[in-house]
């Protein structure tokens, strides 16, 4: 489902509010038995939320924003050296200035069979100068979040 994001000041409709961001695992991203080390993956899921706010918060007046909180993270399958891992980010709640965000992480293995390696729950807070600042987005009244973006721990 494509989601719409509506500005109430500008009636300016962003058409995507999920971003896709992936890469692959590298020798230097492994840890000492050979799987793809957990903060990589962290880093990773950080840098894919941002992604969707960065596009939500452009000509908002909104000059960045910071990350206020990732939820629990439980990682149940590890990536690989050569591994493709694909991160998905979708905003799916907002607030006055902040903005919610579901992370699903996925590998791909050398023979293309794809796995689900996590979930995540991000917050973001929309900044001007440093102080927390409106966005003045809002979504539209018919999305409803699926069952993943509500239950990240399930698999």
């Amino acid at each position: 489902m494509e989601l719409e994001l509506i500005t109430e000041t500008q009636n300016r409709e962003l058409k995507n509010v999920t971003a896709v961001h992936s890469f692959t695992v590298f020798p230097d991203d492994l840890n000492y038995k050979g799987s793809l080390f957990g903060g990589k993956i962290l880093a990773e899921i950080d840098l894919a939320g941002l992604k969707p706010v960065r596009r939500m918060l452009y000509n908002t007046g909104c000059d960045t924003a910071v990350t206020a909180s990732i939820d629990r993270v439980d990682f149940l399958k590890p990536a690989k050296l050569g591994d493709i891992v694909e991160l998905t980010a979708t905003i799916y709640k907002l607030g006055k200035t902040s903005i919610s965000v579901f992370v699903h992480v996925t590998k791909e293995d050398e023979s293309g069979h794809i796995e689900k390696i996590c979930d995540a729950h991000l917050v973001f807070v929309s900044l001007k100068d440093g102080k927390p600042h409106p966005h003045n987005h809002f979504l539209p009244q018919e999305y409803i979040p699926s069952y993943e973006l509500l239950n990240p721990c399930v698999s």
